[in-house]
Formats: structure tokens, C-alpha cells, sequence
């Protein structure tokens, strides 16, 4: 019973210690990510991007727009796009396999 315990011990005490290292390592990536994003030259070069494709493909830039949009406005995952959601196919339409098609 002693040695189950100590092993329940040494998971735990390595779940926090590897918590903790694992958390700091993730702020340092995002950090530098950050101030890489934020650095003028990067900015520039995104502006160009975006303005080259707003040019040569304008119906990509607007999904892109519209993508970038969703992503970053917070709000309720349920009450997201109004677009229908596919539904499945009915027991009367779908195959022996369960794929849609005529039943036989």
C-alpha cells in the first residue's frame, strides 16, 4: 500500500513541477511572438500582403476579412454564423453503408 502511495506522490509531484516549467515555457514562446507581430517591419510586410491580395483576388480578401473578423470578436460559439449546418442523411435516403444514396 506504501509503495502505491509514493508512486501516486511522484505523479503528482511531477504533474505540478512540470505544470509550472511547461506554463513558462508557453508565456516566453507567446511573448516573443507577440513582439515579433507587433514589430513595424512585419506590419509593413503584412500590409503589403493584404493589399495584394486585396487587388488580384478581392472575393479572398473579403473571406479573409470576414475569417479573421470571427476569430477575433469574442462571443457565444453557439450563436455564431447564421449559415444552416449540413444535417445528415435520413434513414430513407442513405445506403446500406449509411452513405446518402437510394436505399436498395
Amino acid at each position: 500500500m506504501a509503495k502505491k502511495l509514493w508512486i501516486a506522490v511522484g505523479f503528482a509531484a511531477g504533474y505540478v513541477l512540470g505544470s509550472a516549467a511547461g506554463r513558462a515555457q508557453y508565456e516566453r514562446i507567446r511573448s516573443t511572438a507577440k513582439d515579433l507581430w507587433e514589430r513595424p517591419e512585419v506590419q509593413r510586410t503584412v500590409k503589403k500582403v493584404d493589399d495584394f491580395v486585396g487587388d488580384k483576388v478581392p472575393v479572398v480578401h473579403d473571406l479573409g476579412a470576414a475569417l479573421v473578423e470571427s476569430v477575433n470578436e469574442p462571443g457565444d460559439e453557439t450563436s455564431g454564423d447564421s449559415a444552416p449546418k449540413p444535417t445528415p442523411p435520413s434513414r430513407e435516403t442513405a445506403g446500406p453503408d449509411g452513405t446518402p444514396g437510394a436505399t436498395s
